[in-house]
């Protein structure tokens, strides 16, 4: 950091310090979102699970409200993990602070990349108490050191990796839009069999050509299963499926590489060694039973989940498997698990081989992009993580915000 730095305890940089510890709100399913200490991870808040109520917020806010571009971070369970709020109304829980720079001295934004570097994580870590739990306390944070660069500086340092974030969330978003897409269509052809009733009614089919609607009968049959499209059997999973187990990989003897070890709850770790060449299926056998992930690469399969085999196309698997609620399938009491017997019995309406043809080469497409905007993210976030402590430092220097310009 540069000598026109200047050193303070964090409470003398901030215009507000908003602690909900030692209350607990009354929680409903639906009403002002509330920010959670588990909602916020990696820079970001992910979305609020829960709630309360509308006309209990004036209540529970008393100790302040804050406000678009506040600062939240987790105090306890876990300890220091950062994000940034939007001009969304929400409510703060227990074990979460809201932090807003004082105008002038600590721009907000900057806050935000500074409480993530490894420097400060140090030190809330050493000003914490608990051994199993990490928790720090409001009269310990407020001593926090901070090493501010000048404003102008601080500004725009800000500005650079916020747009970095800006952009990363834009990719996340559009692979949300595009998966709800293809379970749109999945739906669709698959579920409520919307081709086959305009046949019926006399309609075309919305949305594609007139060979693929060639596809599709112009009528049902009953089966076991009800009515399903004219000429469609009904086939059980494990006809043009296999739920492969993966092989067990204790975290001391893997061997630090770029192949990513999938469990039940997704990426665990890396490894130098694949299991399963992608593109494949990762289904939670033990622990998060019925969690389902789509790898694009070559993975590690661990004991916990087991991962597809298949002759047809993936895609179909993919979103079938998203219908069929494995999540609620559990068997076991101590430890949650997924008997993939019980998967196998699991029937379908099961169309020709011309029309998964057809749906792949549709959501093929779109999986091709989310992979895309996958991997851009990820150089993207990279890029950033790298950036974050030269330029929180002042190690790196930016006189303008032309690369924010060229990110945006």
């Amino acid at each position: 950091m540069s000598s026109d730095a200047t050193v303070l305890p964090l409470e003398d940089c901030l215009d507000a310090l908003i602690d909900y510890r030692g209350k607990t709100p009354v929680k409903t399913d639906s009403g002002i979102p509330l920010i959670t200490a588990k909602v916020i991870k990696g820079g970001r808040i992910e979305t609020p699970t829960e709630f309360i109520a509308k006309d209990a917020y004036a209540t529970w806010m008393r100790r302040g409200i804050p406000k678009e571009g506040d600062v939240v971070l987790t105090v306890e369970a876990p300890l220091g993990e950062v994000a940034q709020l939007g001009p969304e109304k929400i409510a703060l829980a227990q074990r979460v602070v809201t932090l807003r720079g004082k105008s002038g001295l600590l721009d907000s934004t900057y806050l935000l990349y500074l409480l993530q570097t490894d420097e400060m994580q140090s030190q809330l870590k050493s000003r914490a108490t608990g051994t199993t739990v990490l928790g720090i306390k409001q009269s310990e944070l407020r001593k926090v050191t901070l090493t501010l660069p000048p404003f102008e500086q601080q500004l725009v340092a800000a500005a650079t990796l916020k747009a970095l974030d800006d952009r990363i969330t834009l990719l996340r978003e559009t692979n949300a839009t595009l998966e709800a897409i293809a379970q749109a269509l999945f739906k669709s052809w698959f579920v409520d069999f919307d081709p086959v009733r305009a046949k019926m009614e006399g309609r075309a089919p919305e949305g594609m050509d007139e060979t693929t609607a060639a596809l599709f009968p112009h009528g049902f049959e009953e089966s076991e299963l009800g009515l399903v499209p004219r000429g469609w059997r009904t086939a059980r999973l494990d006809e043009f499926m296999e739920l492969a187990y993966g092989k067990a990989l204790k975290s001391t003897d893997r061997i630090p590489g770029e192949i990513p070890v999938y469990g039940s709850g997704g990426i665990t770790g890396h490894h130098n060694e694949s299991l399963v060449t992608g593109p494949s299926i990762i289904i939670g056998r033990k622990g998060t039973v019925g969690s389902l992930y789509w790898e694009d690469q070559p993975f590690f399969a661990i004991d916990t989940v087991f991962y597809l085999r298949t002759t047809i196309p993936m895609t179909y698997c993919f979103y079938l498997l998203k219908t069929l609620g494995l999540t609620g399938m559990n068997t076991d009491a101590a430890v949650p698990g997924l008997n993939r017997g019980n998967v196998y019995r699991l029937t379908t309406p099961f169309p020709d081989a011309a029309v998964l043809s057809a749906f792949d080469d549709v959501v093929g497409v779109i999986r091709k992009q989310v992979f895309r905007n996958s991997q851009q993210a990820q150089t993207l976030a990279t890029l950033r993580d790298t950036l974050l402590p030269r330029l929180i430092s002042g190690q790196l220097r930016l006189s303008d915000t032309s690369m924010k310009d060229q990110i945006s």
